[in-house]
């Protein structure tokens, strides 16, 4: 048993370890940018740096998450930095129990590699996301590189302004 945030996204709920959750935030507006891929909904400035945000629902479904009152941006640390995940509904945190599913996924072929174990909430089943494998390495150089990019500009923005 462990610590995860649990949250839904298209139906289905989700989980992530306590430990890679910086914070949850309530933001609807981000800086958009030009010519990236559909679930990058755009970047927001925390602490003197520039944050992709990536809607999950798109980013796993093909569908756009719907803005509501219950939409929120958990902050992840994800390669040496934060990761904005968009999510329709965030249901708290909770201890939960690990199940032995994920042996019969990969038995099947079914096992992707951003899911990284399933968990038991009540009666339901929850997958475990593994940030570090939800991007292959072009989706990753994409997101990376634009944050770099951002940051210096952010960077010398703010040497301007002192």
């Amino acid at each position: 048993m462990g610590q995860y945030v649990l949250f839904k996204s298209h139906s289905q709920l989700f989980a992530m370890p306590i430990n890679v959750v910086k914070r949850v935030l309530e933001v609807d507006s981000f800086i958009t940018i030009p010519e990236v891929a559909d679930y990058i909904l755009g970047v927001y400035e925390f602490e003197d740096h520039m944050v992709p945000i990536i809607d999950l629902r798109q980013k796993l479904f093909g569908e756009a998450t719907v803005d509501t009152t219950e939409t929120k941006v958990i902050l992840c640390s994800w390669k040496d930095q934060l990761l904005g995940v968009f999510v329709e509904n965030i249901l708290g945190i909770s201890e939960l129990e690990e199940t032995n599913y994920e042996q019969q996924l990969a038995k099947a072929n079914l096992k992707r590699g951003y899911i990284g174990s399933f968990l038991k909430y009540e009666q339901e089943v929850v997958i475990s996301l593994e940030l570090e494998y939800l991007f292959n390495n072009a989706e990753e150089e994409e997101l990376l590189g634009n944050m770099d990019g951002l940051d210096s500009a952010l960077a010398g923005k703010h040497s301007d302004d002192q």
